[in-house]
């Protein structure tokens, strides 16, 4: 069945849910809605076999009306009610809740319920929400929300001038985005695609300019933000998650990540992260949230089986780094890549033995004492056979130490003894026999009582300059992710 939506009413929602309504007790169909055309509407249900076709620049408004709004109520296994409810308004429904945002109680601008499946959403519209001019008096409902939903598609549609998360599946399986443009939020949060607890979903093609995390990966348990549309108390694993060909950049938080909340849950298996494929991308940002406000319990779940190739990533936050994942692929494979410096103490190393970092550019970045054990702390590069390289640093060495270079199996390729004193500078010239990953760092020597403080550290090329531009992990120590970055020159020591 296929319908087209002819409609001049003030408030569209009415003929627009008839058709899709009947469509679905047909079996299925298509709701198409002519482009160039602004549908004014309150929120819409998606049924079980239709898609809601959007024209060419057709608009589907958000109403400003408060008293024309409903939730549905299901009546049967395949038939609601529509019952009148008046959205939240401002932001947060409890002072006692962290992030209690109204659209986790308000229902989703167009849902889709329990148990609907073989839907879609297409078609190069628009979803607008309301215009408001102070975030206090709006009606911030998230312009798409699921929930246990399987087998669905929102393709083509640019979401703009929202108030709250855009996209929300909940607990959602075999789910594809494609192509969305995000844009334009308001009024504080403002993130992309949140997938919680959902499985055998792809995200491709997607252009993103957020307020706050972008695309992000979200185990759950118990969320006390639960409400009538949605709740976390039986999750399901997020797992066979691909994202790929998106350019995503977040205002001032992730770009893409991870979620990683529910340590609570009796099993963790059910809010597991794992098999994640994540390719050809752009992200302005990569970093995970480990914190979960909602528990007294530290650590998160189980993150396994993550793969990564062919990203360009202008920054990682060290949060991703402090996440223990199991099963950590393809970081080689990167093209690009723009990171904190190596130095200062603002990327990541390894460190073995009594190691402290501070984070005071005034201060040396790391101290390594050593009272018969040794200290050490390195990073793991990806060097290519025969080209010279040197590091640098500079330090202020009380007994003795050296620089290093080790292979994959810890075996020393090269060294150099620092030498004693108040902040001297140290070098060592290398090549490596073959293509691979190597360890280069700094280490305590003697069984004796020694310190040594870092305050500098450059790595660079006999040119001057040496465009790494990999990044790689220790085997060993999957979860512990290194990098390095593009274009240090040796001047900077």
């Amino acid at each position: 069945m296929e319908i087209t939506v002819t409609t001049n009413a003030d408030n569209c929602r009415k003929d627009i849910q008839s058709a899709i309504d009947a469509a679905a007790s047909a079996g299925g169909g298509t709701v198409f809605l002519p482009g160039n055309k602004t549908y004014v509407t309150s929120s819409l249900v998606l049924r079980t076999g239709v898609t809601l076709l959007l024209g060419d620049n057709a608009v589907l408004q958000q109403t400003s009306d408060e008293n024309s709004y409903v939730r549905p109520v299901s009546t049967s296994s395949d038939c609601f009610e529509y019952v009148p409810y008046v959205p939240k308004k401002g932001h947060n429904f409890s002072p006692d809740i962290k992030w209690s945002h109204n659209w986790y109680h308000n229902f989703p601008f167009i849902y889709a319920p329990v148990g609907s499946h073989d839907f879609a959403l297409r078609g190069r519209g628009v979803i607008r929400m309301m215009d408001c001019e102070n975030g206090d008096d709006c009606m911030k409902l998230v312009p798409i929300g699921f929930y246990r939903c399987r087998d669905f598609a929102v393709e083509d549609v640019h979401i703009t001038h929202y108030h709250s998360y855009a996209v929300m599946p909940f607990t959602c399986s075999g789910g594809l985005f494609k192509n969305l443009v995000i844009d334009n939020w308001s009024f504080g949060n403002g993130d992309g695609i949140c997938l919680m607890n959902s499985r055998d979903i792809r995200v491709t093609g997607c252009k993103m300019h957020t307020g706050d995390d972008s695309v992000y990966i979200f185990s759950s348990y118990r969320d006390p933000r639960r409400s009538d549309w949605w709740d976390s108390d039986e999750p399901q694993a997020s797992e066979n998650i691909e994202i790929d060909h998106n350019d995503l950049r977040s205002n001032h938080c992730k770009a893409f990540g991870m979620i990683l909340w529910g340590i609570d849950c009796p099993d963790q298996e059910k809010i597991e992260v794992r098999n994640v494929y994540v390719h050809d991308n752009h992200f302005v940002t990569l970093g995970n949230w480990n914190y979960d406000p909602y528990t007294v319990r530290q650590g998160h779940p189980p993150v396994t089986g993550m793969r990564f190739e062919n990203n360009v990533i202008d920054a990682i936050e060290c949060n991703f780094f402090e996440t223990h994942v199991s099963g950590m692929e393809g970081f080689p494979s990167m093209t690009e890549l723009k990171n904190p410096e190596f130095r200062d103490g603002r990327c990541f190393w390894l460190y073995e033995g009594d190691v402290s970092f501070v984070r005071d550019a005034e201060k040396p970045f790391c101290a390594l004492r050593s009272d018969g054990a040794r200290a050490a702390v390195w990073q793991g590069i990806y060097v290519e056979a025969g080209r010279p390289v040197e590091f640098w640093a500079r330090v202020t060495l009380k007994g003795s130490g050296r620089l290093f270079v080790r292979d994959e199996n810890n075996v020393l390729i090269a060294q150099n003894d620092l030498i004693p004193g108040e902040r001297t500078a140290n070098r060592i010239g290398f090549t490596v026999p073959c293509d691979g990953n190597y360890r280069i760092g700094i280490e305590t020597k003697s069984s004796e009582p020694g310190e040594i403080m870092i305050y500098h550290t450059v790595l660079g090329n006999l040119a001057r300059k040496y465009p790494f531009d990999h990044i790689i992990y220790d085997p060993r120590e999957p979860h512990k992710m290194l990098f390095a970055s593009k274009g240090i020159t040796t001047d900077d020591v």
